[in-house]
């Protein structure tokens, strides 16, 4: 007997890759891309049934992927280059560093474009003159702040936010001793959390500097999403995974987060949340991936074990779709409705 259809065979869209596929991304039209492990990305426009479009862009490793302002992407590679990526396969090069890895990429909707490489963030703007700041220690993560005038960067230490439209002005750090590896801003602005390498998340509430700290995890936070929108933070590390509060002014101090998807055979590698819906989408290092809401307590599996462990998830801005993929090049787009 035949087995059934999986949801995601049902309704969605599946593909096999021949490597590891380290991101996938949305812009701000829902133009998806996937950048994977040998240097390409595989590039979807929005609403677009067809095979995706395979682009050459980087002659290593592709490491970082981003949307880029006015659509897009942004990808950053082990070959030293920022690179460009339009919807219809065309790549401009941006930044080149020789010799040099460009480990993190980052916009914002009003034209600022970010990476790092080694020590070093530079930032970008039309109009204006290159920034270039150096840290103690490699850059670990870049986030934007909401209305883009500042940007966080992670690094052994704790956290750094700079401006992001003059060279002159005085960074405003954030301590914490570890090495901090990504970091995130709240939507509401009032946060900026950093994932750590000892299985934690630490965080700073802006407007008195009060320390927030994020425990009980089995590995390290490597993915997190804000959803629903920005009450809840969505972190991977466990064998559930945490969507802790934001919605006070407290944060989610003294406060419990939800835990869909608990499971005692897998930990969850990936998470991307409805931006606009407590619906979350979970990913697990057995290759399952589930849809949960947070509210209802309700639960489906559109992908069953298999194919590697979901390395990567993403939510279409138009809340219509969850994108994910594996380590073995395995990846989905599934339909889903808030």
């Amino acid at each position: 007997m035949s087995q059934p259809d999986t949801l995601l065979e049902q309704f969605g869209q599946q593909w096999q890759w021949p490597a590891y596929v380290l991101a996938a991304r949305f812009d701000a039209s829902n133009h998806l891309a996937f950048a994977l492990g040998d240097g390409s990305l595989q590039l979807l426009p929005a609403g677009n049934p067809s095979a995706p479009q395979r682009v050459e862009v980087h002659e290593g490793i592709a490491l970082s992927l981003a949307g880029a302002p006015g659509g897009g992407f942004l990808s950053g590679g082990d070959d030293g280059r920022l690179v460009r990526v339009a919807v219809d396969g065309s790549v401009q090069e941006l930044a080149s560093f020789p010799g040099r890895w460009v480990d993190h990429v980052a916009s914002h909707a009003n034209g600022v474009v970010a990476c790092s490489e080694g020590k070093r963030l530079h930032l970008y703007a039309e109009g204006r003159d290159e920034i270039v700041r150096e840290f103690p220690s490699t850059v670990g993560g870049l986030c934007f702040s909401p209305d883009g005038h500042r940007i966080a960067v992670s690094h052994y230490g704790g956290v750094t936010l700079c401006s992001t439209r003059s060279a002159d002005s005085t960074p405003v750090p954030l301590t914490c001793p570890g090495s901090h590896l990504a970091v995130t801003w709240s939507p509401n602005a009032r946060f900026v959390l950093s994932a750590m390498q000892e299985d934690c998340i630490r965080g700073w509430r802006l407007e008195d500097n009060d320390d927030l700290y994020m425990s009980g995890y089995a590995t390290k936070v490597k993915s997190w999403s804000w959803f629903n929108g920005g009450r809840h933070l969505a972190t991977s590390g466990s064998n559930c995974a945490p969507c802790w509060p934001f919605k006070g002014r407290k944060g989610p101090r003294g406060l419990a987060p939800k835990t869909p998807g608990d499971t005692t055979s897998a930990l969850v590698t990936a998470v991307a949340g409805d931006p606009d819906h407590p619906i979350l989408g979970i990913g697990y290092d057995d290759g399952q991936v589930t849809v949960a809401d947070i509210d209802k307590d309700q639960e489906a599996v559109i992908k069953p074990p298999g194919h590697g462990a979901v390395t990567t998830m993403a939510w279409s801005p138009d809340c219509a779709w969850l994108a994910f993929g594996t380590e073995k090049g395995f990846a989905g787009l599934f339909p889903v409705a808030g």
